[in-house]
């Protein structure tokens, strides 16, 4: 820091507060946490309670977030950014809601017993799709060599140091069932029915390690609602650290960065005492089937078409690609096609929906970057556009933007950007899929396998790999803005 502001610390404005323990565990204490769940719990802050909810943030992989934001006792600001920079209407806001950051390669034991403590009453996770260590079916893959050496290292020694998601949580529900202290395990990463999904990642392990516990888990004492989260939230950068500083008089080390709108709908399932999420903006619902399908169709569906245009004709950001009219166009197009996949519950206005989301692709405010959304397609794309295909191919609807957005991905996938610029590629499956689109095979065997490694069934399907295959001729030939004026036209 160049300048003489102070480094911001935790306001302890409550006089008890430094001694209570936090009731949240975070596994995958991120941005995206910190931006969106980290809002929530900070609104709850702000209410008149007897305790306030405070947030344990655990780092599974690396140490940055601990040991950046362990000096400021846990603060950071939260920048919610909204106008042009030459009008900007920004927000910064300082969280104290989280108190204790925690790594997992130092931090274990602290870890272990902070999952295990009665007054954790929630543990909630943000560690991306492949932090789930699923397998093409989206069960628990167990020839994932973590997941074995987490099974083996457990079954051994239930105090074992473990290296994977599903291992420290089936060791947590391990350690309550024990102890016969409840929970409720709140996943907030966008898989269809998340809460489900860990569920069942979660008692596969369970099956392998000690049955009874799965049976006292079983018996209602641990949750896994479902839920739907959505705040944009892009990579903070070196001018957002110099913003805060000018704004608010104090340096912050790692302030993330998102937009205005929040949302977060939360199914009414839980096994521990909770705070009062509605209080606070959450919308508590029986069902988030019909909000999930829309939000990963639309808005993450979408967006992952618009990052492997962006990263293919070097538009940065997300609105700067959906500034480009012919971009702008067919991803209005996409999201009408997926549009007709999604029953809308009562509540939801599709229409206002898919304008609210193309607006907030637009604020350029964000610097929302397209490299990052472009991560991990194999692990977002079965669900985000996949599973919208098997739903028109039976109700015997057009798949064309669908197909479309399939060819800009496999394109992507050739390593380089249309003026020949080398992409870098980040997906659990990169080694597989380059040497696909790298074998000299046919181009109609090079998509099918492609598309194979994701879904069996529509490989079959002789038509859609046709289309994907045409689109993907024009791409090759012409360019995306060429192939895609035909589509739109």
């Amino acid at each position: 820091m160049t300048n003489t502001y102070p480094r911001l610390t935790r306001d302890y404005s409550r006089k008890h507060e430094a001694s209570v323990p936090p009731k949240i565990v975070h596994l995958g204490m991120g941005a995206f946490a910190r931006a969106h769940l980290g809002e929530y719990v900070r609104r709850l802050y702000g209410l008149p309670n007897d305790e306030p909810w405070l947030i344990s943030g655990v780092s599974l992989r690396t140490p940055n977030v601990r040991d950046s934001l362990r000096p400021q006792q846990g603060a950071y600001t939260i920048i919610e950014r909204n106008g042009p920079r030459d009008e900007p209407n920004d927000r910064f806001i300082i969280a104290c809601c989280v108190t204790e950051l925690l790594f997992a390669g130092d931090d274990a034991d602290t870890i272990k017993s902070r999952l295990s403590d009665s007054n954790t009453k929630i543990i909630s996770i943000t560690v991306t799709e492949k932090g789930y260590c699923r397998d093409a079916q989206g069960m628990l893959d167990l020839k994932n060599s973590d997941i074995q050496s987490d099974i083996k290292s457990l079954s051994a020694n239930p105090g074992a140091i473990v290296r994977t998601l599903p291992g420290w949580v089936a060791q947590a529900i391990l350690r309550r069932a024990k102890k016969n202290l409840p929970i409720t395990i709140m996943s907030l990463d966008n898989l269809p029915q998340n809460g489900t999904s860990l569920y069942k990642i979660i008692a596969t392990m369970l099956r392998e390690l000690d049955p009874s516990a799965l049976l006292w888990l079983d018996a209602g004492n641990v949750s896994f609602p479902n839920s739907v989260v959505d705040r944009i939230v892009p990579a903070t950068s070196k001018e957002d650290l110099s913003d805060v500083s000018k704004q608010l008089k104090i340096n912050d080390v790692w302030p993330v960065v998102t937009e205005p709108y929040v949302s977060w709908i939360l199914e009414q399932k839980f096994s521990s005492p909770q705070p009062n999420w509605g209080s606070v903006g959450v919308s508590l619902v029986m069902d988030v089937v019909p909000y999930e399908e829309a939000k990963l169709r639309l808005l993450n569906g979408a967006h992952s078409l618009i990052a492997y245009l962006g990263q293919l004709t070097h538009k940065k950001t997300v609105a700067e690609t959906v500034e480009d009219e012919i971009f702008g166009k067919v991803v209005k197009g996409f999201m009408k096609e997926i549009g007709e996949t999604i029953e809308s519950p009562k509540a939801l206005d599709l229409r206002k929906y898919q304008s609210e989301i193309f607006g907030r692709f637009c604020n350029i405010a964000l610097h929302h970057k397209t490299v990052q959304i472009a991560a991990d397609g194999s692990e977002k794309i079965p669900q985000r556009w996949l599973e919208a295909i098997i739903v028109l191919r039976r109700e015997k609807k057009p798949v064309r933007f669908l197909a479309m957005a399939l060819a800009v991905w496999i394109r992507y996938l050739q390593g380089s950007s249309e003026s020949g610029t080398k992409l870098i590629i980040s997906d659990p499956r990169k080694d597989r899929l380059i040497g696909i689109v790298t074998s000299g095979f046919k181009e109609t065997e090079m998509i099918t396998d492609i598309i194979a490694l994701l879904n069996s069934d529509l490989a079959t399907d002789l038509s859609l790999i046709a289309d994907i295959k045409g689109y993907h001729a024009e791409i090759v030939s012409d360019g995306c803005r060429a192939a895609i004026s035909r589509l739109i036209s």
